[in-house]
């Protein structure tokens, strides 16, 4: 039904362009984007099996640039037009994948109608989320994983830090495969919407479903934002089932904010869909995520503090969940012309079931990173 409707409404979307619009000017692209520049200091420990403990400190750097290429029509019939390209702009070790095209799709939108995305383009879904309030959007629990480094014994390296369960973000959304989404027009503050793509595990812009080769997946949801006796109210309901790693996701965030101040996050269960013997033998995904944060901006300044912690099953086999906590601060001071300072503390712990084997020890990565970002 969901793809059933989705197609309905790029039809009818489509069929209102007329052909008398065509013959205007066609669309002129602007230039914008982003270029945001980091340097960070971490400590890894973690319980090592080799030596009792681990311990390392790292200096890193990283850099994230986009450039981004816009630009939007109205067609006589009211119909606006908008195209959309989002090119990665970094040298990462030669890899295609930081110097490529990112997303590139068309919006078909109108105040009656909503709006459908048809491309290679995020998930509904992603959007949709209602998240903790977080002064420093570019960094999310799963991207400070990066910034973990190799933790070291007497008798050798253990290996990288990484999360021992899935994040909200690790979970909820897809790739940017092709795709079609759409989002009503809002009333009274509530919106619904909906997202499906033949292939999810790819980010290629000729998404086809293969059998055994391509799993679909879908999200859908309803988000509210409005004022309630003086406060602004975000919240969302989402789901999201992803075929390529069995899972059903279930969202729902709420955020407060009150002269300053937004308090919120959210909670995300996970249902691994695979059979008992999928589960025994690829391992379980069945798991859930909580964050919560508060965040307060004055000005230019906007300070935020976040706590999040997950669990998921793994290994049936194995007793246990694992298990992830992390909390951090930070800060982020607006100087105008797109320019701003970011600052952030961060503390991970990842604890797998079992806690026997090498990489299968406890660790705990903490650390600062600094930043400036510009917007152009």
């Amino acid at each position: 039904m969901k793809k059933i409707l989705l197609g309905t409404t790029a039809v009818i979307a489509l069929g209102s362009m007329t052909t008398e619009a065509f013959a205007a000017d066609k669309i002129q692209l602007s230039v914008g984007g982003f270029m945001k520049e980091y340097l960070g200091i971490t400590n890894s420990d973690e319980e090592a099996t080799t030596n009792g403990s681990a311990r390392d400190k790292d200096i890193s750097q990283y850099t994230d640039t986009e450039i981004h290429f816009k630009g939007s029509t109205t067609l006589d019939s009211g119909i606006k037009v908008a195209a959309t390209i989002e090119v990665e702009a970094d040298q990462d070790g030669g890899t295609a994948d930081r110097r490529n095209v990112d997303r590139s799709f068309l919006t078909i939108s109108s105040d009656a109608v909503g709006s459908l995305v048809i491309g290679s383009a995020p998930h509904f879904g992603e959007g949709n989320l209602v998240r903790v309030p977080n002064a420093s959007g570019n960094f999310d629990w799963d991207d400070l994983d990066d910034w973990g480094g190799i933790a070291r014994s007497a008798t050798g390296a253990t290996g990288a830090f990484a999360n021992a369960s899935a994040t909200i973000m690790g979970n909820q959304i897809g790739g940017d495969s092709a795709k079609l989404s759409y989002t009503s027009p809002t009333f009274s503050g509530v919106s619904v919407g909906a997202s499906y793509t033949a292939a999810e595990a790819a980010n290629a812009s000729d998404a086809r479903r293969v059998a055994g080769t391509q799993n679909d997946g879908y999200t859908y949801g309803i988000h509210y934002s409005g004022d309630l006796g003086g406060a602004a109210v975000n919240a969302d309901v989402t789901r999201a089932n992803h075929g390529t790693n069995n899972t059903e996701i279930t969202h729902a965030g709420l955020t407060v904010g009150m002269a300053g101040f937004t308090v919120g996050g959210g909670y995300s269960d996970v249902n691994d869909t695979q059979s008992v013997a999928g589960r025994t033998l690829n391992g379980s995904q069945d798991g859930n995520t909580w964050e919560l944060g508060v965040s307060y901006a004055t000005g230019p300044y906007t300070v935020s503090a976040a706590y999040m912690k997950a669990e998921q099953v793994q290994s049936i086999a194995t007793a246990g969940d694992d298990k992830d906590t992390a909390w951090k601060i930070a800060a982020t001071y607006d100087m105008g012309a797109g320019v701003a300072l970011t600052a952030n503390y961060f503390n991970l712990k990842a604890d797998p079931e079992g806690n026997t084997a090498l990489t299968q020890t406890s660790r705990t990565i903490n650390g600062v990173i600094a930043g400036i970002e510009v917007g152009f």
